[in-house]
C-alpha cells in the first residue's frame, strides 16, 4: 500500500468537491526501533543532530519537554528526522517526522524517500494538514468561535502566530495560524492555517476536513 498516495487521494477528493486546497505539510510516525531501525539505515545516512541545532531541535523543544527526547537523528540534509523517546524501555521507542512538504522557498523532501520510509514503517500516527490563503485571516471572527491564543515571544512581543490548543474537533489536536510569508521571507502575502490531525487507524482512514472547512470559512470571512 502506498500510504502517501492514499492520504493525498483522500484529501484531493475532498478538495475537488469543496473548491479547497488542503495539503499535507508534516507526517509523524511512532515506531519500535528494534523492528525498523536496520531498514531505515539502508535508506541513507542518519546524522545525530546537535542539541543547539535551531532548525530541528528548536521544533522539538517547543513541542516536547527535555525529558521526552533522548537524542535526534536527521536523514542526510532532508527535512526528515527521528527522535528517540525516553519512554521505557529506553531507546526502543522513536518518532519519525517528515516536515516541510508544502512550502515555497525551497524544495520539499524527496517523494521517493517519503514513500520508502512509509513502506518500511507501514503506519502514520498523525499529520499536519495545511491551507494557505493570500490575505490575513479574520482573527476577531475566529475568537468568537474558538479559544484563540496569540503567541508572545521571549522578548514579550506579540507575534503573527495564533494557536487553538483545544479546538473541540474530533481527531484534531491543535490548530496553528501564522504568517507564512514572514516565516519564510516570501515577497507576497501568505498566511497558513495548519491542523494537527490524529490518525487512530490508517486502514479506516477518516479526516475531519468538513470541520476544518468551516474554520477556514470563518478565517476568510
Amino acid at each position: 500500500m502506498d500510504i502517501l498516495h492514499e492520504l493525498e487521494l483522500f484529501i484531493d477528493d475532498f478538495n475537488q468537491n469543496n473548491n479547497l486546497d488542503f495539503a499535507i505539510d508534516t507526517i509523524r510516525i511512532e515506531f519500535q526501533k528494534q523492528y525498523k531501525q536496520n531498514k531505515l539505515n539502508e535508506i541513507g545516512k542518519w546524522k545525530k543532530i546537535n542539541s543547539k541545532d535551531k532548525k530541528i531541535m528548536s521544533k522539538l523543544k517547543k513541542r516536547l519537554t527535555a525529558d521526552e527526547v533522548t537524542s535526534a537523528y536527521q536523514l542526510e540534509r532532508e527535512n526528515i528526522y527521528y527522535y528517540n523517546s525516553s519512554t521505557p524501555p529506553k531507546y526502543r521507542h522513536a518518532t519519525l517526522v517528515i516536515f516541510g512538504m508544502k512550502q515555497y522557498h525551497k524544495e520539499p523532501p524527496k517523494r521517493y524517500l517519503i514513500t520508502k520510509i512509509l513502506s518500511i514503517l507501514k503506519n502514520v500516527s498523525n499529520i499536519d494538514i495545511c491551507l494557505d490563503i493570500p490575505h490575513a485571516p479574520n482573527i476577531e471572527a475566529l475568537k468568537r468561535y474558538f479559544d484563540l491564543k496569540q503567541y508572545i515571544n521571549k522578548d514579550g512581543i506579540f507575534t503573527d502566530t495564533f494557536y487553538i490548543n483545544r479546538p473541540d474537533i474530533a481527531m484534531i489536536e491543535k490548530i496553528t495560524i501564522y504568517n507564512k510569508a514572514l516565516k519564510n521571507s516570501l515577497e507576497y502575502i501568505l498566511w497558513r492555517i495548519e491542523a494537527k490531525a490524529i490518525i487512530p487507524n490508517f486502514r479506516f482512514l477518516a479526516l475531519p476536513l468538513g470541520e476544518l472547512k468551516e474554520l477556514v470559512q470563518i478565517a476568510k470571512s
